[in-house]
């Protein structure tokens, strides 16, 4: 079956009713998990940074694309903190852009801190109807696909997102669970709607030291539409907090198991961490991708603002 026919039919779906799982995929969840979970916001103890970009089944025209910044930081003066993030997506002729602001609140409780907050923002979904093809179609003279139904230009549509979580820390356990587009909301555009269905996530990491310079983060996370369950486990080791590696695998049995990855990453001075992922398809998918590629930057001021509290009075005795 010819590419440009595979094209048009998940475009024809996408026209009539069409349900499944929405939320970016990422391997290094495990290292952003703001991205994930607005109740996060804050546990990296400094203003922190996030860019990623991942490029999923590399080798398929239209493959799924994702590329997000993430900023947040602590509040004091709010007893918690606060946060935005910009994500990109596109998939095939689907491309949507989002921006939002987060606030959690964050209580200090006995064995660790207590987060709870939210996030809101806007999403600009775009279908672009010059990439599509179809069999009776005109494009060597007038671009025409020769069909009443089909779209020959950009429809664009607004509408807003929302997700809301709950976050446990302290130097051991880390655990969370958020929830989005509940209820569920709506995009509209010209000829019809795009569903954003309701997700809900379930994190939990074990951090086991070793000799002091040796960590391992043992991480997994469980997502759901509440049709179908997905679920990645992560195992990074830090050496010194300066280099680390590990692994990650996505899937649990034969039919939702579809990648092994390799993490790799490396603290740049005092401020700067990168990372690598190179995804390994092991679904029936893997013939026809070369892999997928995901590389983080981070970025940790290590500094602590917003304390609210008043500068050391220091008292002269010239003026006393």
């Amino acid at each position: 079956m010819k590419k440009r026919h595979l094209i048009l039919y998940a475009f024809i779906l996408v026209w009539s009713t069409l349900s499944g799982q929405q939320q970016n995929q990422y391997t290094q969840f495990a290292l952003n998990k703001y991205v994930f979970n607005p109740a996060y916001a804050g546990l990296d103890f400094s203003l922190s940074a996030n860019l990623m970009y991942r490029n999923q089944w590399d080798g398929i025209d239209g493959n799924p694309r994702d590329l997000s910044l993430s900023v947040h930081l602590p509040f004091y003066l709010w007893s918690g903190a606060v946060g935005g993030i910009v994500e990109r997506q596109s998939f095939g002729v689907l491309s949507q852009t989002s921006l939002s602001g987060s606030y959690n609140y964050v209580a200090s409780m006995q064995g660790g801190l207590l987060s709870f907050g939210g996030r809101i923002g806007v999403s600009q979904l775009n279908v672009d109807g010059s990439r599509i093809i179809t069999p009776e179609g005109d494009y060597a003279g007038i671009f025409s696909h020769n069909d009443p139904i089909l779209l020959e230009n950009t429809d664009l549509g607004i509408g807003m997102k929302w997700d809301a979580g709950v976050f446990f820390y302290n130097k051991k356990i880390e655990t969370g669970v958020a929830i989005s587009h509940f209820p569920q909301n709506f995009i509209g555009l010209e000829r019809t709607s795009f569903g954003q269905t309701t997700h809900v996530n379930s994190f939990f990491q074990y951090n086991f030291i070793f000799f002091e310079n040796i960590e391992l983060l043992q991480s997994i996370l469980l997502k759901t539409d509440f049709n179908q369950i997905q679920s990645d486990i992560s195992s990074i080791l830090k050496i010194d907090g300066n280099i680390f590696g590990g692994i990650n695998m996505r899937g649990y049995d034969s039919r939702s198991l579809d990648a092994i990855a390799i993490i790799a990453g490396m603290k740049l001075g005092d401020h700067y961490t990168i990372s690598y992922s190179f995804d390994i398809g092991v679904s029936g998918l893997r013939r026809a991708h070369e892999g997928t590629h995901e590389i983080l930057l981070n970025y940790n001021l290590r500094k602590i603002l917003g304390s609210g509290e008043l500068p050391k009075i220091i008292y002269n005795p010239r003026y006393l």
